[in-house]
């Protein structure tokens, strides 16, 4: 078809202009890079889950077009070939990343479900466990230099020991800590609990003097302070275990299953020798249209053996 003067001059103009305003105009010259497609409207998931953007597809194809200046539709088709294995590669490489997420992920929920043999209870905590219960030790830490310095200071002050009954912790842990001295009964069970009674017993029945039942309520009161401590100590070393713990786990689960791996590896290598296979066909073309002396192809057939059985 002839384009007359007139039209032809109406189109440099319209050109300064910026081209095409329309939306219909604009849906109409919209894939004029792609003067065929056929390849290029199969290749990106338009619809559902993992949809892809058409529009970057088109991007790198024209990039490709631009770089790689196709003539004819043969040579059309190959570069399309080429930015549909780009494509492929391109989500070749986002299913490895999915495969190493998903490793990494299940090894690290395995690592905290792990749980004693024979039982429910969980080896390894998470470090929101580890600083919740650090938080709660320290401020039973707390409570107990409390619990000393009360009864250093009553005890230096001359008060009598009936005033301490008041402070239950350091008398619940005396309590428990002379346990193996108090009666039972028939039953087995320790039949003296309360503060008064604890006392009367160790000093009527053990020969205890008031200044034993002093010592050994202040002696509770720093065991207890030594005791928390090194369990604040023991978590916070424990977190330190579980961060390296997952450091090695990460690094394990950086490259995919034997079997996922194989697979890929043979799937990225298909698209590779189609990508490459389309290339070169491509700058064939382009050097027989150029009028170099190009000679024939050599065919190749390359068998990648992995090692497993078909």
């Amino acid at each position: 078809m002839t384009i007359s003067e007139k039209q032809l001059e109406a189109n440099k103009v319209n050109a300064q202009k910026g081209g095409v305003k329309t939306k219909e105009g604009k849906a109409i010259v919209k894939y004029n890079a792609l003067k065929h497609g056929l390849l290029a409207k199969e290749a990106v998931i338009t619809v559902g889950e993992g949809a892809e953007n058409p529009e970057e597809f088109n991007a790198c194809l024209n990039d490709l077009k631009a770089q790689l200046d196709p003539e004819g539709t043969l040579e059309e088709i190959l570069v399309e070939k080429v930015a549909v294995a780009y494509w492929r590669l391109r989500r070749a490489y986002r299913y490895e990343v999915g495969l190493i997420r998903q490793e990494l992920d299940t090894a690290i929920d395995d690592f905290y479900d792990e749980t004693v043999e024979y039982g429910d209870k969980k080896i390894n905590k998470t470090d929101e466990e580890i600083d919740q219960e650090i938080e709660q030790e320290k401020e039973e830490l707390k409570n107990w230099k409390k619990y000393h310095g009360r009864l250093c200071n009553m005890r230096k002050n001359g008060k009598p020991l009936k005033d301490t009954f008041e402070l239950d912790g350091p008398w619940e842990w005396l309590h428990d800590k002379t346990s193996y001295l108090l009666p039972r009964d028939e039953e087995g069970e320790i039949t003296i609990w309360a503060s008064d009674k604890l006392t009367e017993f160790l000093k009527d029945s053990a020969s205890w003097t008031d200044k034993e039942v002093w010592d050994e309520l202040i002696e509770v009161c720093e065991e207890k302070v030594k005791e928390i401590t090194e369990e604040v100590v023991d978590l916070r070393k424990q977190k330190e275990k579980n961060r390296l713990k997952l450091q090695v786990i990460r690094k394990l689960g950086g490259v995919p299953s034997k079997g996922e791996l194989d697979r890929l590896l043979r799937y990225e290598g298909t698209i590779e020798r189609q990508l490459y296979k389309a290339m070169n066909q491509l700058e064939r073309l382009q050097r027989m249209r150029a009028g170099d002396n190009v000679p024939a192809p050599v065919e190749v057939d390359v068998d990648v053996n992995t090692g497993q059985s078909t």
